[in-house]
């Protein structure tokens, strides 16, 4: 029987076939070379398939798997977490550009931090012609509570813990699968279970580089469909952390509530302030439901 690899390196691709090559070759460089990496290819009408398979008959620790139908992304991430057989699970997405020493520094963090559920780090921002324009340093610890880090992502809406991160295999499998009706943003939702039953380690180098998403990608501007989504996974957030009606709850939701208002508001002045009529009126009745009858 082969030996389980330490590392299941997840690349979750859909229709991105031009710059596939360069992603699976940053992964194929990696100075940890204990690892799987599976190609998990959310059945993309390009030529997607013919590179993961010549990548995989070239490399024997390349596996090329593809969906029979449209999965979306929280789909494709119960997909890969099934196809992944190591004892860490790195999710990775297409596009974007990865350091050599990307699995090298999350085991190695994963290992100091053995309470771990996850690991995450600091990212580049670059823009479209590759340069980079910007990034994210947190300045948080090596190894963080997770109860901890629950709340600093509760009160302030905001998750620094982006989709590109290493978990414990068991621990995702002891979480349960992504949740199919939050097809964006399941993976922040994971990030809170996930912390609830384990702490978090944090590598201050940037490890990965970002590219901007297509004009027509969800996340590409102001979508009230997402930030339904996110009001959902927050509430729930909300809900798991405290006793519902308890003095706590009341107040963490009341801090919440007033974070998400803040939020919206915001989006809206955005759409405003950039003649995107169509979109400022869409998001009335989506301010309306979530903020005057509380849904």
């Amino acid at each position: 029987m082969d030996q389980l690899p330490t590392v299941s390196a997840c690349l979750l691709t859909y229709k991105r076939a031009a710059v596939l090559p360069r992603t699976i070759g940053d992964l194929l460089a990696q100075s940890f070379t204990d690892f799987e990496l599976v190609i998990s290819d959310d059945c993309s009408p390009d030529n997607t398939r013919e590179i993961g398979e010549a990548f995989a008959a070239k490399d024997p620790r390349v596996r090329y798997c593809r969906n029979e139908r449209n999965l979306r992304y929280a789909g494709n991430q119960n997909a890969a977490v099934e196809r992944a057989r190591g004892k860490y699970v790195a999710f990775l997405h297409d596009g974007d550009r990865y350091s050599p020493q990307l699995l090298e520094r999350w085991v190695a963090a994963m290992e100091s931090c053995p309470k771990a559920a996850l690991v995450f780090n600091a990212v580049n921002v670059l823009d479209r012609e590759g340069n980079v324009s910007g990034g994210y340093d947190h300045g948080y610890n090596p190894c963080n509570p997770g109860l901890e880090f629950y709340d600093h992502m509760l009160t302030s809406i905001h998750s620094p813990i982006f989709g590109i991160v290493m978990a414990r295999r068991d621990a995702l499998l002891a979480a349960g699968p992504f949740d199919l009706t939050l097809p964006v943003l399941a993976d922040i939702d994971m990030w809170f279970r996930l912390l609830s039953q384990g702490d978090v380690a944090y590598v201050p180098e940037r490890l990965y580089s970002i590219y901007p998403r297509e004009a027509d990608h969800p996340n590409a501007r102001v979508n009230w469909a997402i930030r339904d989504e996110l009001t959902r996974i927050y509430r729930a957030a909300c809900d798991r952390r405290y006793e519902r009606g308890s003095p706590e709850w009341q107040r963490a939701r009341r801090t919440l509530d007033r974070a998400l208002l803040k939020a919206d508001s915001r989006d809206m002045a955005v759409s405003v302030a950039k003649l995107r009529w169509g979109t400022a009126a869409a998001g009335i009745p989506h301010l309306f439901r979530r903020h005057a009858l509380g849904r």
